[in-house]
């Protein structure tokens, strides 16, 4: 017998295996659940509607804050009959019936909180926030839940690309670093920045240098894109990343620079902020409604 994958090539990355775990769809709209019901999740579920996600429909919402969830709900409803199930816990969306695919667009607490028992009942789950995946024990936890139930865990490449060149070269990757730059109040209230809050930031600032692993602790909000290079590559300790806050910064910017023996690469990335949360860059929801489409919908996949 050859050697076993390890726990991260076990772990899918977008939609990669979509096709042996979903059946065939016919004329049937995927059933998905939503957590979170903030900018990125209101966002995903319009996009839902508007059939942008491909053939899928929003059946359950929930979200801590009862005010957004039935904020959601209402609007929805608007345009969709019988409108989605505000529910009042994870476990209540888990047990709607026909849930198959549950979105989280929370925080790292809910992949924590949550994952393991969404993924128990047999539902795959799409999951943004990425940094919760990178502790190896609690890895281990949802990728053994996902196996024993047959189904998937999907992470949308989210505000960078060159994901799929990271994969190709993992065997042959020797150095990756990341530098994500960003303005001092798309990084205020983490826990990393603390000592920053009542700084007057006048040029671009180093606030912090270490690994992927230590760095989705202490910015969980913001490098969540760290966590998924880090994973698609070389592994989270052994991933730099560097946090640079600037107040000109022209947007969310993330430069990712790696090292194989296959050759270097270099890309860089000047997201525009979500207009309503300037720690999520809108190309992290652009992604996460193409992976959502690209699981619902079947045909060619490219680069996956």
């Amino acid at each position: 017998m050859g050697p076993q994958p390890s726990v991260g090539q076990r772990i899918q990355l977008a939609n990669n295996r979509v096709t042996q775990q979903l059946p065939k769809r016919e004329n049937k709209l995927l059933n998905v659940g939503l957590i979170g019901c903030g900018s990125m999740g209101s966002e995903l579920a319009r996009a839902v509607q508007l059939g942008k996600a491909g053939p899928t429909k929003i059946i359950g919402v929930y979200d801590e804050y009862a005010p957004g969830r039935i904020a959601l709900v209402k609007e929805l409803g608007k345009n969709q009959e019988p409108a989605p199930v505000e529910a009042g816990s994870v476990a209540e969306l888990i047990g709607l019936t026909g849930m198959e695919l549950i979105v989280e667009c929370a925080s790292q607490a809910a992949v924590t909180a949550h994952a393991v028992a969404v993924l128990t009942a047999g539902i795959s789950m799409l999951v943004m926030s990425s940094g919760a995946l990178v502790s190896a024990d609690f890895m281990c936890k949802v990728t053994d839940a996902a196996e024993a139930s047959g189904v998937s865990v999907y992470v949308p490449s989210g505000a960078v690309g060159g994901i799929d060149a990271l994969r190709a070269s993992k065997a042959l990757l020797e150095e990756v670093t990341i530098v994500s730059t960003k303005k001092p109040i798309a990084l205020s209230g983490a826990p990393g920045f603390a000592e920053w809050e009542d700084v007057d930031i006048t040029g671009p600032t180093v606030i912090f240098e270490g690994s992927a692993a230590e760095a989705v602790g202490l910015f969980p909000a913001n490098v969540n894109v760290a966590a998924t290079v880090s994973m698609a590559g070389i592994g989270p300790d052994a991933t730099r990343v560097k946090i640079v806050a600037d107040p000109d910064s022209p947007g969310n910017v993330h430069e990712i620079h790696a090292v194989s023996r296959a050759g270097k690469f270099s890309f860089r990335f000047e997201n525009i902020p979500h207009e309503t949360n300037p720690k999520t860059s809108f190309l992290a929801v652009l992604a996460a409604i193409e992976t959502l489409r690209s699981i619902s919908e079947p045909g060619i996949r490219i680069g996956t």
